[in-house]
């Protein structure tokens, strides 16, 4: 079976299309819905704040709530933990840092397990020209889908679930809803880690975009 595009997950995610969205972040908080979208598609299962899980691929209440600034939790099953994305864009340059972990019993990310990709909303997100009224379709807002998503399973997808701890057979998974781990707070968290997500962007963004190049330039 064909997957889903990333234009029918994020309607199955916000319903009320691009509209809904912040009118000065828009751009931002359609790529970070569309991240979420595809750790669901992953197998993860949202969580609100109260660490209870969410359907499908809805977002937890106030997602979009801190400027320039996106932190989801998930579980998933077979996994022994918890894990977090988090997504901060820097203001001016409008390059997004996603940093997605693996969560350890304090709620802090585990050193090992921590995944980080580099990009520029602006080369995946078309919201329609400035101050054009948003469209209630999710269709053409997503740019260059599979160059995002081939980046997202091999930075990010791939070696974070590789890395997670798993759940012994038959054992009440701790990545399970209700956990004990903290799912408030998210946007604090996001906050003390600014520091050490926003620097590393453009390394990060330049050595994903040329070894992907690079590959397919092998391919060829």
């Amino acid at each position: 079976m064909a997957q889903s595009s990333l234009a029918e997950l994020l309607e199955a995610a916000l319903p009320g299309g691009p509209a809904s969205l912040r009118k000065a972040q828009g751009g931002a908080d359609a790529l970070a819905a569309a991240l979420h979208c595809l750790m669901v598609r992953d197998g993860y299962v949202a969580l609100d704040r109260a660490g209870q899980p969410l359907r499908g691929y809805a977002l937890p209440k106030e997602w979009n709530e801190v400027p320039n600034l996106w932190a989801f939790l998930y579980s998933r099953p077979g996994a022994a933990r918890t894990f977090r994305l988090e997504c901060g864009q820097h203001p001016t340059t409008r390059r997004m840092i996603v940093h997605a972990s693996e969560l350890g019993p304090d709620g802090a990310p585990l050193p090992d397990n921590m995944q980080v990709m580099g990009v520029q909303t602006d080369n995946y997100v078309r919201l329609g020209e400035a101050g054009q009224q948003p469209t209630s379709s999710w269709h053409g807002v997503v740019t260059a889908e599979a160059t995002l998503c081939d980046m997202w399973d091999e930075y990010v997808a791939a070696p974070l679930w590789r890395k997670a701890e798993k759940a012994a057979p038959g054992s009440a998974a701790s990545g399970a809803a209700g956990s004990g781990t903290s799912a408030g707070g998210l946007a604090q968290a996001v906050q003390r880690q600014r520091h050490v997500i926003l620097p590393v962007a453009a390394v990060v963004s330049a050595l994903a975009a040329a070894a992907l190049l690079y590959r397919r330039r092998q391919a060829v």
